[in-house]
């Protein structure tokens, strides 16, 4: 990382970006291991002043609750108080001492250590399939849909791509990417687990992808052991290391 890192990641975070530059960024976060650290750690940085603001929040009302909940405990029940008022105390006094107790496991919740987050990791490279030869208007109409996160069209788009091009394998990994995107996680691995078991470039790839996709459903052991096969050496594996890291927590 040197100065104009820093000050490209401080033009993404800030938005003053043009829309390519920022896919580039994204990009490189998700091949560079030393950026994608400084990108993560600036999304939580960025993050961070709502989460504050929400235990904020809860803190405050906690603090009321309690208030009212010992006030009420310590003050002196009245003489000759009809059985239906007492009644009615008692009751509130439950109520307070309920809501004291959820509250502050709300607190604690809210103050606790972020998860691992699919979104947190879900960093794609930009689809380009103009560039492998396909070059043809559903080929062009995904390419564009999908950089700009419109996942219901790029996945229309790229359905009527294999239909003409089956064993397209870039079309079929992103194919798979909409798919997590739109929670069909299954329906994602059923088109992305055969890349990864198979022999091509995009193998590792297709692995990190089952792995985000149950990351998403939040099945720990499910994504651990497909991050455990991601070798050494492969861009992923950086990342791979520091999620399972997180997911070890």
């Amino acid at each position: 990382m040197n100065e104009r890192d820093f000050t490209l990641l401080n033009d993404y975070f800030n938005g003053l970006l043009a829309p390519d530059d920022a896919q580039a960024v994204e990009a490189r976060a998700v091949t560079d291991a030393e950026f994608g650290e400084e990108f993560a750690l600036r999304q939580q940085m960025e993050a961070y002043p709502r989460r504050a603001a929400q235990r904020k929040s809860f803190t405050d009302t906690l603090n009321v609750v309690e208030t009212d909940f010992f006030q009420e405990k310590a003050g002196k029940k009245p003489e000759n108080q009809p059985p239906m008022t007492a009644k009615v105390n008692r009751m509130r006094w439950l109520a307070a001492a309920a809501a004291l107790v959820l509250l502050a496991v709300a607190v604690w919740f809210i103050s606790s250590p972020e998860p691992a987050e699919y979104n947190q990791y879900a960093q794609h490279v930009p689809l380009s399939l103009t560039l492998r030869g396909a070059a043809d208007q559903a080929a062009s109409e995904a390419e564009d849909a999908f950089n700009e996160k419109n996942y219901p069209a790029a996945f229309a788009a790229l359905d009527r791509l294999l239909a003409e091009q089956p064993d397209n394998l870039t079309a079929q990994l992103y194919k798979g990417i909409c798919l997590i995107e739109l929670d069909r996680t299954a329906d994602a691995r059923a088109v992305l687990e055969p890349i990864a078991n198979d022999t091509s470039a995009l193998r590792i790839e297709a692995t990190w992808y089952v792995a985000l996709s149950y990351l998403k459903e939040k099945n720990t052991a499910a994504c651990q052991n497909e991050l455990s096969k991601i070798p050494p050496g492969d861009v992923r594996y950086e990342q791979a290391q520091a999620l399972l890291k997180k997911l070890g927590e």
